[in-house]
C-alpha cells in the first residue's frame, strides 16, 4: 500500500521512520534517535564500555535491543539493552535493530528486570539495593523482607544485607555507585554490617583500590578478631593442581576453562567451550523472552 508521500510502509520501516503503531511486535531497523532509555532502569553506571564500543564499530550490533512502543509518540522505550544502546550511540550508529514487544504492566516489568540483575549481578550493589528498596515500597504484595526474598529466589539474610548497604554514609554510597569496578555484593554486605564508619571507609577504599573478595574477607575477619583462615588444608596441599586455559578475546571478557582433574587436554577444552556456548545461547534466548 502506498502512503500519500509515495512511499510504502515497507519503505518507511526500512528507513526507521514508520509510526510505532504499525508494528507492536517483531524486529525493525529504526533510527537510534527513536530509542528512549527507561528512566526507572536500575543500572545508572555503565562499566567497561570501551570493548563493546570497539566491537560495534567493527561488526555492528549483534543482538537487537528489546523495546516497547511509547504511547502517544513514535518513540520506543528500551526494555533490555541500555548498555548496547549507549555503546551503539558512542560508536556512531544511526540505525539499530530492535525487537519490539508489547508494553508490560510496570510492576511485572520491574520485577523481571530486578530478578534478572540479581541473578547476573549485573548492576552495582548500591543501585541494586536502591531498586530492591523501591520495589518493597511500591509493591503492595511485599510486606516484609521475607516476602521480597521469596520473589527473587534469595534468602532473607541476603535481602537484609543488601538493604543494609543503604545505611552506609551518602559519601560512601556515591563512591561505590559511581565506581567503574565490578564490586562484589557479598563484600559490600559484609562492610555494611560493620558498626564502625571508619572501618567501613577503610574497607571501601581497599575495594576501590582493587582488593580481592578474599582480601576484604580476611580484613573483616581481622577487624572482628577472628583467627586467620588457613590458605590451604593439609589434604588440599597434597592434591595436584588443577590446570586451566585462559583465552583473551576482543570482547570485554576473558574466557577461562578450569579443569576438574589434574589433566586438561585440548579436546576437553573444545568440548567444554561448545557446551558453554550452548548454555550461553539458551541464557540469551531466555533474556529475550523476558
Amino acid at each position: 500500500m502506498q502512503l500519500p508521500n509515495g512511499k510504502t510502509r515497507l519503505d518507511l520501516v526500512r528507513e526507521g521512520l514508520a509510526d510505532a503503531r504499525i508494528s507492536k511486535r517483531g524486529r525493525l531497523i529504526v533510527s537510534i534517535d527513536r530509542l528512549k532509555e527507561d528512566p526507572r532502569n536500575e543500572r545508572r553506571t555503565f562499566r567497561n564500555m570501551d570493548g563493546l564500543i570497539e566491537s560495534i564499530k567493527s561488526v555492528g550490533l549483534i543482538e537487537p535491543i528489546t523495546v516497547s512502543p511509547e504511547e502517544g509518540s513514535e518513540l520506543f522505550v528500551i526494555i533490555t539493552g541500555h548498555r548496547r544502546y549507549r555503546a551503539a550511540k558512542a560508536a556512531g550508529l544511526n540505525q539499530v535493530e530492535v525487537l519490539i514487544r508489547e508494553k508490560e504492566e510496570e510492576r511485572v516489568r520491574r520485577q523481571k528486570s530486578i530478578i534478572s540483575n540479581v541473578q547476573r549481578e549485573d548492576v552495582g550493589p548500591v543501585e541494586l539495593a536502591e531498586a530492591l528498596q523501591g520495589w518493597m515500597e511500591e509493591d503492595e504484595r511485599i510486606h516484609t523482607q521475607d516476602d521480597l526474598a521469596k520473589l527473587i529466589g534469595k534468602d532473607k539474610a541476603w535481602v537484609s544485607g543488601m538493604l543494609r548497604i543503604l545505611s552506609l554514609s551518602p559519601d560512601l554510597q556515591s563512591r561505590v555507585g559511581t565506581s567503574q569496578l565490578s564490586l562484589s555484593y557479598d563484600s559490600m554486605i559484609k562492610i555494611a554490617r560493620l558498626e564502625d564508619p571508619r572501618q567501613q571507609r577503610e574497607l571501601v577504599d581497599a575495594m576501590l583500590s582493587g582488593a580481592t573478595v578474599k582480601q576484604i574477607r580476611e580484613r573483616i575477619d581481622e577487624v572482628k578478631g577472628k583467627p586467620k583462615r588457613l590458605s590451604q588444608s593439609p589434604s588440599a596441599a597434597s592434591e595436584p593442581s588443577k590446570p586451566k586455559r585462559v583465552y583473551h578475546t576482543t570482547q570485554p571478557a576473558t574466557v577461562i576453562v578450569q579443569g576438574t582433574t589434574a589433566k586438561l587436554s585440548t579436546d576437553h577444552v573444545l568440548r567444554a567451550l561448545r557446551e558453554a556456548l550452548v548454555q550461553a545461547q539458551e541464557a540469551r534466548e531466555e533474556e529475550l523472552r523476558m
